[in-house]
């Protein structure tokens, strides 16, 4: 009775041990593969955003908002507002689930590659007929849109579960807008006339915006020439 009695304690002394063992690695895969590669978070650096920094200053705003689509098939990480450059940078983010969810709901054949370019990914600017009545910008009727669309390829990374585009439109604010939106369609069915494959608020107006810091690789890749 009493070897059983030991044996039982070793046990339950094994299996506790192995369970924080178990959680330990758990979370130290989190802390490893859940973060944003250092690549996707650098700005993209071009001559408008050089020059608006020109004299070593530069505001980067944000506005906090949901950072999934509805959907639940994208993220978008980052949205950075430029004023002076009039320019405003997403990162987006989508896992392996989405593409095998592509293939699904368009019934193709194979599940795209990561590497491959599926998805055309734009902003519309909403702005009020009717300035002098705000009373009526909950109405689409009363609102005008414009879509902007990003100026060349972007950035890319990746990791093991995910894909990331980081995104620049130029000449864009959001000063005179009552909201802006990302819309995502698969380039194998573009019709801006239908409802986007994926959609997210990134500016609403009345509510604050925060200032974002430069980082130390920001600031090196504004100073750096050409």
């Amino acid at each position: 009775m009493v070897k059983g009695s030991k044996i039982l304690k070793i046990s339950l002394k094994v299996l506790f041990y192995l369970f924080v063992i178990s959680v330990n690695a758990i979370m130290l895969w989190r802390v490893l593969f859940s973060g944003d590669p250092a690549k996707i978070q650098r700005l993209t650096v071009n001559d408008d955003l050089r020059e608006a920094y020109s004299d070593g200053q530069l505001l980067l705003e944000t506005q906090e908002q949901r950072t999934l689509t509805s959907n639940g098939l994208f993220a978008v990480r980052e949205c950075i507002f430029s004023p002076e450059a009039k320019q405003i940078q997403i990162v987006v983010r989508y896992n392996n689930s989405t593409l095998r969810q592509l293939a699904k709901g368009y019934g193709l054949e194979n599940v795209p590659e990561k590497t491959e370019e599926l998805f055309d990914v734009s902003i519309v600017k909403t702005t009020d007929k009717t300035p002098l009545d705000i009373t009526d910008n909950t109405n689409p009727e009363m609102l005008n849109e414009e879509r902007y669309h990003p100026s060349g390829e972007p950035d890319r990374a990746y990791k093991r579960l995910y894909s990331y585009r980081r995104y620049v439109f130029e000449n864009v604010s959001y000063e005179d807008a009552v909201g802006m939106f990302v819309d995502v369609y698969y380039k194998g069915d573009i019709d801006y006339e239908k409802t986007p494959y994926g959609a997210l608020c990134i500016y609403e107006d009345g509510y604050p915006v925060e200032e974002v810091k430069l980082s130390g690789s920001d600031k090196k890749a504004l100073k750096k020439e050409g």
